[in-house]
């Protein structure tokens, strides 16, 4: 069996080398660019009602950030929703373009009066990014709970606008 020896080695070795580097080269090269988040906007809305002598129930509380991505595309939500008085479970309703995108409800029973105010329970956590299928322009944050002011149901809605920076 013949051995490959001096330049016909080296040759083989160097060719070897290019092509490993080339392959790498290309697969990093292929890694899409990360878009940057925008400065995190505050989200704090609560959900009052009113009894028909004056007296205020606090019924819900949305507190937290949202972002924007650099790319127009993606929004980065970071809430946590109380329960407070509310009949039901609050919910909450992502609106883009006029038109619900994302809708929640969460509830973990985790207690966190630093956020949710007082000895109310139940509360929940929504957290992650979220993509669209175009360009956001601006998003608004739709909070909603039910009261009962004695025999009588009420819906109680608080929303917030927020416009993208990056368009």
């Amino acid at each position: 069996m013949p051995s490959i020896s001096g330049l016909p080695r080296r040759l083989l070795g160097f060719l070897t080398t290019a092509f490993a580097a080339t392959v790498l080269a290309t697969t990093l090269a292929a890694a899409p660019a990360q878009a940057a988040w925008s400065s995190p906007y505050a989200v704090d809305l609560q959900l009052r009602s009113y009894t028909s002598t004056g007296a205020e129930f606090l019924v819900g509380r949305l507190v937290g950030t949202l972002q924007f991505d650099s790319g127009n595309s993606q929004y980065l939500l970071s809430l946590i929703m109380c329960r407070q008085s509310s009949y039901v479970n609050p919910n909450v309703r992502i609106l883009i373009n006029g038109v619900t995108h994302q809708w929640f409800s969460p509830s973990d029973n985790t207690r966190r009066p630093e956020s949710c105010g007082g000895g109310h329970g139940l509360s929940g956590v929504i957290s992650g990014a979220y993509a669209y299928g175009g360009v956001i322009p601006s998003i608004t944050v739709s909070f909603a709970g039910i009261h009962f002011d004695y025999s009588t149901a009420k819906d109680i809605t608080r929303s917030a606008f927020y416009d993208n920076p990056y368009n």
